[in-house]
């Protein structure tokens, strides 16, 4: 499929919230490399800052986050089932059903958005608009830190986590395009790393990280 369907995509979600919530609760165990990355990213942001975690799934990113003990990190998932989930499994972190694409939040109101593989089902289009939703949501000054997969590849998935009719389609994305979209949508380059998988710990496929800082207003 060559353009993103966000009602298969939100069904896939909804389907397999519980199951998503198992797999990955503890994912962070695993891999080093996003340990160090967000506790550098929390001491980027300014303390007592907020952060938007789009794409929050079962929410364990952000409350890794917040418990660095920094910022107040607020998740947000267009799935409601996921969001659902999430608050029984982390209560005190504040989940609301949000779009990312044409978010509910207001401009100018986080000091940091953070979307961990929040746009693996876009087509570059999408992850355009992203960008500039995420661009009038930050204040001046405000990074944003998000990844994805590396490549070209186009993966349909069926019956993911082995739920019957969870089905939706993974795209990898090229840092350099990304990196040209988020210089036209006004960005700044703060850092951009690619690192190979952990081998068992997830699926094979090298991932990148990239920090965006919103221009400080002249």
């Amino acid at each position: 499929m060559d353009r993103f369907d966000p009602d298969e995509t939100r069904r896939c979600y909804d389907l397999t919230a519980a199951e998503y919530s198992k797999k990955f609760v503890n994912e962070l165990d695993g891999k080093a490399f996003d340990r160090n990355l967000l506790e550098r990213y929390a001491r980027m942001i300014p303390k007592g800052g907020q952060v938007y975690d789009f794409g929050c799934g079962s929410g364990h990113i952000g409350r890794y986050l917040q418990n660095q003990g920094r910022q107040k990190v607020v998740g947000l998932d267009f799935s409601e089932k996921t969001i659902e989930q999430a608050r029984q499994t982390f209560p005190e972190i504040e989940f609301y059903v949000d779009d990312m694409l044409d978010s509910k939040m207001s401009s100018e109101s986080a000091d940091g958005i953070l979307a961990f593989y929040a746009i693996v089902h876009f087509t570059y289009r999408e992850v355009k608009q992203a960008l500039l939703e995420w661009y009038r949501l930050l204040k001046p000054g405000g990074l944003c830190l998000f990844s994805y997969h590396v490549g070209k590849d186009t993966i349909s998935v069926e019956n993911f986590l082995d739920v019957p009719g969870a089905g939706a389609t993974w795209r990898f994305l090229k840092t350099e395009r990304i990196l040209k979209l988020a210089e036209k949508a006004g960005f700044q380059l703060t850092e951009a790393v690619e690192r190979y998988p952990y081998t068992g710990v997830e699926h094979p496929s090298r991932r990148a990280y990239v920090i965006l800082r919103k221009p400080e207003q002249i």
